[in-house]
């Protein structure tokens, strides 16, 4: 096949990452953007397919000791959702297929994902407008769909680069703008993080409450970073190799300081969401990763061959 003997040639030595997050079984209005069930078992089909999909932790042992496969690749998923078990991972199984899920620790104390908690507040905010006392986000319309789309896109932007005490104040306020309770949300629980673990895949930390890792001071870095992967650890009785960086872009999102308190955790290897591959000269502490989204299949094998072609960024890590 012409398109696979082009990627054998563009990917020797070189780790693509595949990164998806919640794979809904039909579209929401609200979020026209999410890769539905129906999306990501044509991305299987079409792109996945077409490379040799190897556990995460394996394939990033096998490129810094030069032992790769050609069109090697990884799935992985970030944060956390219920319907992955009835979803992403049957059609991972059904097709032989290894995932690593990234998973956000805060739903198993009772804290759905932060913009699991803005979606549904918008959905339910009355009309037209929307007025919460915050004078940098005015009193934007909520009288179409487009706006509730627009306002959601803004309120995840606005929100993300706040620090964790500043986040949840404005989301009390939304919520109560929009009489939702949080603890009414749907959330995965342990039991179907354990049933996930005890299929087989993958399962690495992603903080406890998702914040932006430059916006945590010291000791909520360490509970961030360290604290997730103890109670991973406990929850699935088995070791915690890796690590997703929230929001994941290097320089923007995370620094430096942050790869070294990864690696003092006690993680062997971290995975960013910058577009690009891993090579032997990539650290393991930033493993890029890229969606495929194209819906026609010739357009996601170009993303996919594209992506074998970029260099991702990285930050400059300390000795040792």
């Amino acid at each position: 096949m012409i398109r696979r003997g082009v990627l054998e040639v563009l990917s020797k030595d070189k780790l693509s990452v595949f990164l998806f997050h919640k794979v809904p079984p039909n579209a929401d209005p609200l979020i026209p953007g999410d890769i539905t069930r129906a999306g990501f078992e044509r991305i299987l089909d079409q792109v996945v397919s077409q490379f040799r999909v190897l556990p995460l932790e394996d394939a990033v042992a096998r490129l810094h000791s030069g032992r790769l496969p050609r069109r090697a690749a990884c799935i992985t998923f970030d944060d956390g959702y219920a319907d992955w078990m009835h979803g992403a991972a049957p059609a991972l199984l059904k097709r032989d297929l290894h995932a690593t899920f990234f998973i956000t620790t805060g739903q198993f104390g009772g804290q759905p994902l932060w913009h699991e908690r803005i979606q549904a507040a918008v959905r339910a905010l009355p009309g037209p407008l929307l007025d919460i006392g915050m004078p940098s986000l005015g009193q934007p319309s909520v009288a179409t769909l487009a706006d509730r789309q627009a306002l959601v896109v803004r309120l995840e932007q606005d929100l993300k680069y706040l620090t964790l005490a500043a986040r949840e104040q404005v989301l009390l306020r939304l919520e109560a703008a929009a009489g939702v309770q949080p603890e009414s949300l749907p959330r995965m629980s342990a039991a179907q993080l354990r049933d996930l673990h005890s299929q087989g895949f993958g399962v690495g930390g992603h903080t406890i409450n998702h914040p932006i890792l430059d916006y945590c001071d010291e000791q909520e870095l360490v509970k961030e970073v360290a604290g997730v992967r103890e109670q991973l650890q406990g929850l699935v009785g088995g070791a915690i190799a890796g690590f997703a960086y929230p929001n994941g872009r290097p320089h923007a999102d995370f620094s430096r300081h942050h790869v070294e308190a990864v690696r003092r955790a006690g993680y062997a290897y971290a995975v960013t969401t910058h577009w690009g591959v891993a090579n032997s000269a990539t650290s393991p502490f930033q493993i890029p990763r890229f969606t495929p989204w194209a819906q026609r299949e010739w357009h996601a094998l170009y993303q996919a061959g594209r992506n074998l072609l970029l260099n991702p960024v990285q930050v400059p890590e300390t000795a040792g």
